[in-house]
């Protein structure tokens, strides 16, 4: 972070320099993952991740690591986001709402001085955070309990609560899908095979 910012509690920034998830991140996600489970006690548990198929998380090294921490690796093939990944399905929609309305009351609030040359400044790093971490926290736990069900990823799949006008009303966030999507087949040159659509380690 910058000089005089700070990242709320709650809140890990790591960062590439391209902007991309790339295998260096993927490998310290890892290490944190494991070291999160250490501490709730849920280390021995089985896991399962579910990714799509952007190239970083499809390197052997990545798969390799997941496999030594005893984790099921699950990946979604490219323009299929929108139906089986459950940020795409219940939760982005309502999350970037939350953002857009954080960034409302900072703007209504004066946040945005103008600096000496007229323009307006932009918002630090520490707002930033913040905004993110309330518009978290301001999805609800059935909300994240429905999009995963929805996609049928779950110990319990009676889903039959959850209907299309759900689906409807929270989604539909095509843009994620085309970005994932144009990543899977313009910036990569790993192919997704029937083992990575789902790899489970064994």
């Amino acid at each position: 972070m910058p000089r005089g910012e700070k990242t709320p509690p709650g809140v890990i920034i790591w960062f590439q320099t391209n902007g991309w998830m790339d295998t260096n991140l993927m490998q310290r996600y890892i290490d944190y993952f494991n070291n999160v489970r250490m501490r709730n006690g849920t280390r021995e548990d089985l896991a399962m991740l579910v990714y799509d198929s952007f190239r970083g998380h499809l390197e052997d090294s990545v798969k390799k690591r997941f496999h030594e921490s005893g984790v099921y690796l699950m990946v979604i093939p490219g323009e299929l986001t929108s139906k089986c990944q459950p940020l795409n399905v219940f939760i982005n929609k309502p999350f970037k709402d939350n953002l857009q309305k954080e960034w409302h009351s900072w703007m209504a609030d004066g946040g945005a001085r103008e600096t000496a040359s007229g323009n307006l400044c932009r918002a630090s790093l520490s707002d930033v955070c913040s905004w993110v971490k309330r518009s978290w926290e301001g999805i609800s736990t059935d909300i994240i309990v429905k999009s995963f069900k929805k996609c049928n990823i779950s110990n319990d799949l009676d889903s039959d609560d959850i209907s299309d006008n759900d689906v409807n009303d929270h989604d539909n966030d095509h843009d994620d899908d085309d970005y994932d999507d144009d990543i899977t087949d313009n910036d990569s040159d790993t192919t997704v095979s029937k083992n990575d659509i789902i790899d489970i380690i064994d």
